[in-house]
């Protein structure tokens, strides 16, 4: 798991790899106010972005995720999101065995998990073994309008 800002990435962006060069530059470049809520593809169905809007939830409320192709690229660009975040060990059991066709295992209950405050302009990157929650609110639910790129760990 990697947590940065668009005001570093300038700066940092010699020190990642290229394929996530190509994913963040894109969140970097894109004028999303421009943009609908959707998918949009960036290299093919190896790298996209989906443009969303959500309501943040309660933790209890909201469950936790794990991928096993995919990387995501989390980057909030309006409101305020709460990101769970476990690395997979052997205590780790999911409530929802992994849908291969989806891409997606769900938790309930982790132990130990942190939860890591985004504000506009951040952005997460998690690896396939990151267990995380997304959209969780810290008080009253509120909306978020959040981009998640998709990267096919095949690339790497």
């Amino acid at each position: 798991m990697i947590v940065g800002s668009m005001r570093n990435w300038e700066s940092e962006r010699q020190y990642a790899n290229p394929i996530l060069c190509k994913a963040i530059d894109y969140l970097s470049m894109t004028d999303f106010d421009e943009l609908e809520d959707g998918k949009y593809s960036i290299w093919g169905e190896d790298m996209f972005a989906l443009l969303m809007s959500k309501m943040t939830k309660p933790k209890a409320e909201q469950p936790a995720e794990k991928h096993e192709s995919f990387f995501d690229i989390h980057y909030l660009l309006c409101g305020e999101e709460t990101i769970g975040w476990k690395s997979q060990d052997g205590n780790c059991k999911p409530s929802q065995t992994y849908n291969q066709e989806d891409d997606f295992s769900l938790f309930t209950e982790l132990e130990n998990e942190t939860m890591i405050k985004l504000t506009p302009g951040m952005f997460m990157v998690l690896l396939p073994e990151d267990i995380h929650r997304p959209c969780v609110a810290e008080g009253l639910a509120s909306e978020v309008r959040k981009v998640v790129v998709k990267v096919n760990r095949a690339l790497f």
